[in-house]
């Protein structure tokens, strides 16, 4: 169906001058989830989306029952991802077919990409940016060099005590070097590398463009939750919550029913059962796997509770006022009314209307990441 699609998309660029985004590209340990956004008359579009997951026969068998592998469901660790299971993966489809140009911007998921917040004794994002170097090579125990590291100021500060405060990436030089050469290998060229918790915040800001609303991002993904605050189109504070991943309740559910993961996932993501009598104003999940679903639930509420609490004392400027849900987590059936009755906040799944008739077969909130990715075509513009 993408494959048509992208061919229709084609049609219509030529037609109706539309402006399309960069090949926006989510890397994950299990899937990698490709997304190209248009843009017409001010108005977002998704144009083109497809996934892979990395390919199970092709990887070696890992002794961490935590980290299994069964004959559907592919996983790379990151020592993999960087040597050849990315390119790999990249390789088993002509996937640019399916989009417009080479261009094209990526991020990587899964903790792969280190993210954080500092308050440092300078103003000076160059003074900062090599004053987090220094930081990150001790605390990892990594030369300096070989490093890739950036920067940018957050708008919250402390000015009375002289802090300034600045969000901040890291990743390996060498990291980053595989990753651009597997995509050149499979027809793309990538501009940029952005951290998670910023592509959330342009995924956010597609969706939410009152500069005054403050929403806590979710995304849901495969080996953990990032929760990211989000005002203006610009993160004020994320999260990382390992272990709080679709995973760990596959498992959950995998070893309770002694099903292998991909049978687990297939029993995750099915539609709900019907509420009793009707009654739209009540939850129901398949029965089998309710309690985990509901202790799974439980937890994510509370760390979502602790970001509302913190972000309320420590960001009065920035005190969210509605959940975004995100990530492969978000075709969970009920998940947004699920955190609406648990945090007392409005919750709902990432779309872009004008799209949702196009990709009626998968939730265009997988794509979020992705998409936002994209539109930093217009950011270089």
């Amino acid at each position: 169906m993408t494959r048509t699609l992208s061919t229709l998309n084609r049609l219509q660029t030529r037609l109706f001058s539309r402006s399309d985004g960069w090949i926006g590209i989510e890397m994950g340990c299990h899937c990698i989830h490709f997304a190209q956004v248009s843009k017409r008359e001010n108005r977002w579009q998704l144009s083109a989306i497809w996934s892979l997951e990395h390919p199970a026969s092709e990887l070696r068998e890992s002794n961490d029952p935590k980290r299994r592998t069964d004959e559907m469901f592919g996983w790379v660790a990151r020592d993999e991802m960087f040597k050849n299971g990315l390119a790999k993966t990249l390789n088993t489809e002509d996937l640019r077919s399916l989009f417009l140009g080479r261009r094209c911007a990526t991020t990587l998921t899964d903790g792969m990409i280190a993210y954080r917040e500092l308050e440092l004794p300078s103003a000076n994002p160059s003074e900062a940016n090599e004053m987090v170097r220094s930081e990150i090579a001790i605390e990892t125990d990594l030369d300096i060099e070989e490093l890739v590291t950036d920067c940018w100021d957050l708008p919250q500060c402390d000015s009375r005590a002289g802090l300034c405060s600045f969000g901040a990436v890291s990743i390996k030089k060498t990291e980053v070097s595989h990753v651009a050469s597997s995509l050149l290998k499979a027809g793309f060229e990538c501009q940029t590398m952005d951290a998670l918790p910023c592509a959330m915040a342009r995924s956010t800001a597609m969706v939410v463009t009152d500069p005054d609303t403050s929403t806590l991002a979710v995304d849901l993904g495969y080996q953990q939750a990032t929760l990211t605050l989000v005002k203006a189109g610009r993160p004020v504070l994320s999260r990382e919550l390992r272990g709080l991943g679709v995973v760990s309740l596959l498992d959950q559910i995998a070893d309770a029913f002694e099903l292998s993961r991909s049978d687990a996932q297939t029993l995750l993501f099915q539609p709900s059962s019907k509420a009793a009598n009707d009654d739209p104003g009540k939850l129901a999940f398949s029965n089998p796997i309710h309690q985990y679903l509901s202790s799974f639930f439980q937890v994510l509420a509370a760390e979502i509770d602790k970001t509302i609490q913190f972000a309320t004392r420590a960001y009065r400027f920035a005190v969210p006022s509605q959940l975004l849900m995100m990530g492969a987590g978000s075709r969970i059936c009920n998940v947004d009314r699920s955190m609406e009755d648990r945090t007392g906040l409005s919750a709902r799944f990432w779309s872009i209307d004008q799209s949702d008739s196009l990709f009626v077969d998968k939730p265009s909130s997988i794509y979020a990441v992705a998409a936002g990715l994209s539109t930093l075509a217009w950011e270089q513009m």
